[in-house]
């Protein structure tokens, strides 16, 4: 799409619309997902306000690259509001971001681990961006392959520079509990099948999200269960999680991740970015009312502290949910000391869809941005060990009872990006918000030209040295005012119109689109004028129809047509209309043959001719050409 040839409006609804079918693609398996009651119609709802909403996002991207006439900055917007979704999940929902397309490309990706995933975003954009170039003005890829190649080496010699063999053994289960059951049996048979899985011969063991039916903070017999279960051993538990609260005088209830340890319960992570609409209503701690409404959602509270488990098997950290697809928790977990990652779901309610693949694949990007393992379980899956580099070594897919077994390293180095952080982002950020402010005006206008109040100009039109535009004008998109012109206040000039030097087009004149007018031309409006009996803007319409063309120092007297694709000679006085196609001269101009749209004189044979120049076919009848397909 070439955005800089496009009104601003309609990039704006182009990428608006790109995104929203982007997203439709995307994330269409929302509305074939496990969801029950009233919950199924608001998830319908809410996932058709969630693809609008985030198709503005590219909207107002193609917008801007529209607005600067630079098209090459699309990738630069286009990142900048990519990374400004990933900074809260109120408004964010950093899920799709184009960095993920490339999760399985790990010779390709790691380049995110020294600046960041906005960087392989633009590179992914770039390189479309110059295959796009290539293609359409016939021009070698050497940037798209100069950036592939860069993206290349930097990662195999990433990967091939250094190993991280494991050493401590972990466990992670997938209990495989579908919806209905979870919800509906009882806790008993649950704890059970816990408790089976809770033997495994494994430094840590891990159960997923919510896989506690129990509330081991707020029950004394369920945190006894848990620590008699984890003698010997450490676990960490899905678990939900309550704290009363006195400044509101009711329960605050947490999505958690607890550690037991040798038969003690220990620290717990309280989950910070919650599921918007699913698991709250976003700013409903901030706005009272929105507690009283009720679209099936929780009423979960966030946590407060970027929690690091210190623990005989290392230092780690337990993003819970779709926290993984938030680059900015895990580093925080990092620079606090984390030495590996868990992150803790439950996607069954994603049913049998892409929707847990995606999850997966975005959790692997964490992985490689910090040089951690990742363990991801799933109570449904997909559960797997991924390493440093953000390769799976194991894995157990979709509605699996089982137990993924494997041994990790405890790596306490930090990667560039884990340093700097998000550098790249909030520059990107920076110059978004800088190019709200600054941006140019939709046409070129020289600093000698005078524009006034009120003239209304086209996007990519061009005025020239010493021209004046007055108010109430109108001139149309992607034109060329030449130099020392003038335009009256009434004029009206179409799209792609062209006007060379010392041109006037006063009041009531009126050109079509794609005219050329040679230097010197001269439109008059007043057939009679007199100094002191003014008209008082009683003058003469004249019309210039599309195509035609005016050479230089013609006059064209007031009340005229120059008819479509005319053409007339330079220095003709043209006192009377000109029919279409017709070539006219002279003083007074007369028509002394056609010619094409093209521009090349037309031969009739009869009352038929064929352009020799483009093929064009031209019929004659009663005195006027008209373009034919009949012959």
């Amino acid at each position: 799409m070439e955005l800089e040839k496009k009104d601003k409006k309609e990039a704006f609804f182009l990428g608006w619309l790109g995104g929203v079918l982007f997203y439709l693609l995307l994330l269409h398996w929302i509305l074939f997902a496990n969801i029950e009651g009233a919950g199924k119609v608001w998830s319908i709802f809410a996932f058709f306000l969630l693809i609008a909403y985030l198709g503005v996002y590219f909207g107002v991207a193609s917008f801007l690259s529209c607005a600067w006439k630079r098209p090459y900055l699309f990738p630069l917007f286009f990142t900048a509001l990519e990374f400004f979704r990933s900074l809260s999940s109120s408004f964010g929902f950093p899920w799709g971001s184009l960095y993920y397309t490339h999760a399985d490309a790990f010779y390709l990706n790691q380049i995110v681990s020294f600046l960041g995933p906005q960087v392989l975003t633009l590179a992914v954009l770039y390189i479309n961006y110059f295959i796009y170039r290539g293609i359409k003005e016939k021009k070698n890829f050497s940037y798209a392959g100069g950036i592939l190649l860069f993206l290349f080496l930097y990662s195999v010699f990433t990967i091939h520079g250094k190993k991280y063999p494991g050493d401590t053994q972990v466990a992670l289960v997938q209990l495989n509990i579908p919806p209905f059951l979870k919800r509906y049996a009882p806790d008993s048979l649950k704890l059970e099948r816990i408790k089976t899985y809770a033997r495994e011969d494994a430094c840590l063991i891990v159960f997923p999200e919510t896989a506690s039916p129990c509330y081991p903070g707020n029950s004394r017999k369920c945190r006894k269960f848990f620590e008699e279960i984890s003698r010997g051993r450490t676990i960490l538990m899905g678990s939900p999680d309550a704290e009363y609260g006195r400044d509101i005088k009711r329960y605050r209830f947490y999505n958690a991740a607890i550690l037991f340890e040798d038969g003690r319960m220990g620290e717990r992570y309280r989950k910070i970015y919650l599921v918007p609409f699913v698991e709250r209503l976003p700013y409903d701690d901030i706005i009272p009312v929105l507690r009283k409404l009720d679209f099936g959602q929780g009423n979960y509270s966030p946590g407060k502290e970027y929690r690091v488990f210190r623990t005989s098997c290392g230092n780690f950290s337990c993003g819970i949910c779709f926290e993984s697809i938030f680059p900015r928790i895990y580093r925080r977990f990092v620079r606090n000391g984390a030495e590996f990652f868990v992150n803790i779901t439950e996607d069954s309610w994603f049913g049998r869809t892409p929707g847990p693949y995606q999850h997966f694949s975005m959790a692997r990007m964490r992985a490689v941005e910090y040089r951690r393992y990742m363990l991801r379980c799933g109570n449904t899956g997909i559960t797997g060990i991924i390493d440093p580099y953000g390769r799976v070594i194991s894995k157990l897919g979709l509605f699996e009872e089982g137990v993924v077994r494997g041994k990790i390293k405890r790596i306490r180095e930090k990667t560039p990006y884990a340093v700097i952080g998000d550098f790249v982002g909030w520059m990107l950020l920076l110059f978004f918000s800088l190019s709200l402010f600054f941006t140019p005006k939709p046409y070129y206008k020289h600093r000698t030209a005078v524009v006034d109040k009120g003239a209304r100009i086209g996007e990519g039109t061009k005025i020239w040295h010493f021209s004046h535009i007055m108010g109430g004008a109108e001139i149309g998109r992607n034109c060329v005012i030449g130099q020392n012109c003038f335009v009256g206040r009434r004029a009206k000039i179409g799209n792609g119109v062209k006007i060379e030097n010392n041109v006037s087009v006063f009041d009531l004149v009126t050109i079509e689109d794609d005219v050329f007018v040679g230097p010197s031309a001269t439109f008059t409006n007043d057939i009679n004028p007199r100094a002191p009996y003014p008209k008082h803007g009683n003058w003469i319409p004249t019309l210039v129809k599309r195509g035609a063309t005016i050479g230089a120092n013609a006059t064209i007297l007031p009340g005229v047509t120059i008819g479509e694709w005319a053409m007339v000679g330079a220095g003709s006085v043209v006192t009377e209309d000109v029919p279409a196609y017709a070539i006219v001269y002279g003083n007074p101009a007369r028509v002394h043959g056609y010619i094409c749209e093209c521009g090349e004189k037309l031969k009739f044979d009869g009352e038929r001719a064929v352009c020799e120049k483009c093929g064009r076919r031209y019929e004659k009848k009663e005195g006027k050409v008209f373009p034919s397909e009949s012959f």
